[in-house]
């Protein structure tokens, strides 16, 4: 099976994405682990857009990925996304803080 430089990105951005989603301990009001709800999600993308074949698009959505996840990790770094539920915030890691 030959694998398009494409299709490596994409995998690649994918693992990188789950390994920063580890990183998420908060749960959303209904005590669902906010980490489950964004691995489905980027699983739910994944699966979407498995079938592209216009190279540009792949290009496309690998840095609209590539964008959204640097921001999170910026967030992360900068404090800017709580992702310590100890931390006193109020549950949500998407809030500004």
């Amino acid at each position: 099976m030959i694998v398009s430089t494409g299709n490596r990105e994409a995998i690649k951005l994918y693992r990188e994405i789950m390994r920063t989603l580890r990183h998420f301990t908060h749960t959303n009001e209904q005590g669902i682990p906010w980490k489950v709800i964004l691995r489905d999600s980027v699983r739910n993308e994944y699966e979407n857009s498995k079938f592209e074949t216009d190279p540009h698009k792949q290009v496309e959505m690998i840095m609209v990925g590539r964008d959204c996840l640097m921001r999170i990790q910026h967030g992360m770094l900068t404090g800017k996304i709580d992702k310590d539920p100890e931390s006193g915030g109020t549950g949500n890691p998407f809030q500004k803080v």
